[in-house]
């Protein structure tokens, strides 16, 4: 039995590995503080079958391709990622079995359960989990929300190896306590396309792994890249928006359209439960209104990052002088 550290929040990690026969079970505890929220246990490979029933809900890459279905069942729910492994959710998403397609790793799944599964779990929980990055400046944390592609971990990364620490890479999980929002640390490590490593890291040793599925490498936090293991009050949020103009633009939003940049940047499982969706617009109504949210906008260059990283930090600054 090993412990490390991992998940989307402080959480200490137990794996026990069961033989029984030819089936192998590795179950995983993720626990906030001393509280167990979520078991992950995962069996032996199998080969994927059709599903009967009609997925009520696709997530599709940029590219066309087929990321997700999800599926309703008798105990909640089956997630499935073609090729690559099916996890049933319990309908109040404290329990996660992992069926790994074959061929599939074992990284890949830790990697598909931290970054997809059990942020969408938490959904069922009433817990607030958003799509965001997230490094501490000027004594707090600092988010930034966006869909897929806007450069959020190149952005972190870019803070990150300048000297700050990142607290999450595109998983967030709030806390609310104390009358603040509180973001909690996750797996220690940052997913960067290549370009990105080569142009962020040069001839910089840092330790990293891969995942079947992509290409993208999996940076570890060490020496060169300092990772946060404490909740951290978020000062302020910036949400990545499409727009390249010639000069860095940071606006701050308010009202509805500052509600709706966390709504839409938020991981919820089942998008058609009215009651959970009325409580998801409650606390994101609540973390909104708590957490000055900005728009920001830079042309997507390299040479740009030290300048957003300074805009950022002047403007965080301003905040909370």
């Amino acid at each position: 039995m090993g412990r490390i550290w991992s998940s989307v929040a402080i959480w200490s990690s137990e794996f026990v590995v069961i033989r029984a026969g030819h089936v192998i079970v590795c179950k995983m505890d993720t626990v906030v503080g001393n509280q167990r929220v979520i078991r992950l246990t995962t069996v032996s490979e199998r080969v994927q079958a059709p599903v009967e029933s009609t997925p009520f809900h696709k997530y599709v890459l940029g590219d066309g391709t087929l990321w997700t279905e999800f599926y309703r069942s008798d105990a909640g729910y089956l997630l499935r990622f073609p090729d690559l492994a099916d996890f049933e959710v319990s309908a109040d998403g404290t329990e996660v079995i992992a069926h790994p397609a074959q061929g599939t790793d074992s990284a890949t799944v830790e990697h598909l359960y931290l970054n997809q599964i059990a942020p969408l779990a938490l959904s069922r929980q009433g817990r607030p989990a958003f799509h965001a990055s997230v490094v501490t400046l000027c004594g707090g944390a600092v988010a930034f929300l966006g869909k897929a592609g806007m450069g959020k971990s190149t952005l972190a990364a870019s803070f990150a190896f300048a000297g700050a620490a990142f607290l999450t890479d595109d998983s967030l999980v709030i806390e609310e306590r104390n009358g603040g929002c509180f973001a909690l640390s996750s797996h220690p490590s940052l997913r960067l396309w290549q370009d990105s490593v080569d142009a962020l890291i040069g001839s910089e040793v840092v330790d990293s792994t891969q995942v079947s599925y992509s290409s993208k490498a999996r940076l570890l936090a060490g020496q060169t890249l300092t990772h946060s293991k404490d909740p951290v009050s978020v000062h302020a949020a910036f949400v990545l928006g499409e727009e390249e103009p010639e000069d860095i633009a940071i606006e701050r939003l308010s009202g509805n359209e500052r509600h709706m940049s966390w709504v839409m940047n938020s991981f919820l499982l089942d998008i058609e439960d009215r009651e959970l969706l009325a409580e998801h617009f409650d606390w994101t109504h609540r973390i909104s209104g708590k957490v000055p949210t900005f728009s920001l906008d830079y042309a997507r260059k390299y040479s740009v990052l030290p300048q957003v990283r300074q805009a950022v930090i002047d403007h965080v600054r301003s905040l909370t002088n």
